[in-house]
């Protein structure tokens, strides 16, 4: 298990330019790259098997081409759990989300005719930075770490974002918390809770509503779960304060 390609642009959503060697900064990502940043999304990677099944669909792609900081060969990346810790070279990752919803084809998609991200494709946070190199090994390591989501309206996470932040940290020490806003409707959140305790197995989902607007939502949400059979292995909680996260 290696690493095919290296790959950064300036810009988001376009595809990326190779490089043989690259630096991962810690809580940020490649540096160069339109993708790093305090969130947790931060380096992204696909496999060269992936792109392998693009070409023989007739698509022109290569390593790259789907805007994947790393092109790793001879891992499968679909079958590593949100929260599995992976070294490349000297430093290490941490997957903090399978996949991604593309609500809007973008120009990947229109460039390529196609677009595997969204279905193969994986992102981690960095937990040890260090430069990298196409070529270098690539470890799984044993266990994985506790992780942590936050959902809420853009406006109630930009007042109260870093409050709840170092609330969530203090009481769970997550590898990472991903932020998941609602949107103008607030008519998502169902939605979200799929996805984060379906296929992204994220531990512990705080929705933020100090207005109260989802309280029959979440109810509704987690009644359907215990009624059928499956409650989810993802604790969600429902505050309306920061104070009440603290608590928990």
């Amino acid at each position: 298990m290696h690493v095919k390609a290296i790959s950064i642009s300036d810009r988001k959503g376009i595809r990326k330019n190779n490089i043989d060697t690259g630096e991962l900064l810690a809580d940020f990502g490649l540096a160069g790259d339109a993708h790093g940043g305090d969130w947790h999304r931060q380096v992204s990677l696909l496999a060269q098997e992936s792109i392998e099944t693009m070409r023989a669909r007739g698509l022109d792609v290569v390593a790259g081409n789907f805007a994947e900081n790393i092109t790793t060969e001879g891992i499968d990346l679909t079958t590593l759990p949100v929260g599995a810790h992976l070294t490349v070279g000297e430093t290490e990752l941490v997957i903090s989300q399978l996949g991604k919803i593309c609500h809007h084809r973008c120009a990947i998609y229109h460039q390529a005719g196609d677009c595997v991200m969204p279905r193969e494709g994986v992102f981690a946070v960095v937990r040890k930075g260090g430069v990298i190199r196409v070529g270098d090994e690539i470890r799984i390591l044993e266990g994985r770490s506790t992780t942590g989501a936050v959902i809420g309206t853009a406006e109630s996470l930009k007042i109260c974002g870093g409050v709840i932040r170092e609330a969530v940290i203090s009481r769970w020490a997550p590898a990472f918390i991903r932020i998941d806003h609602l949107n103008a409707e607030g008519d998502n959140l169902c939605q979200l809770l799929d996805d984060l305790s379906g296929r992204q197995g994220i531990d512990r989902v705080i929705v933020y509503d100090p207005e109260g607007r989802q309280s029959l939502e979440i109810a509704g949400y987690v009644g359907k779960a215990i009624v059928a059979g499956r409650p989810a292995a993802t604790i969600i909680s429902h505050c309306r304060t920061t104070a009440a996260i603290a608590r928990l």
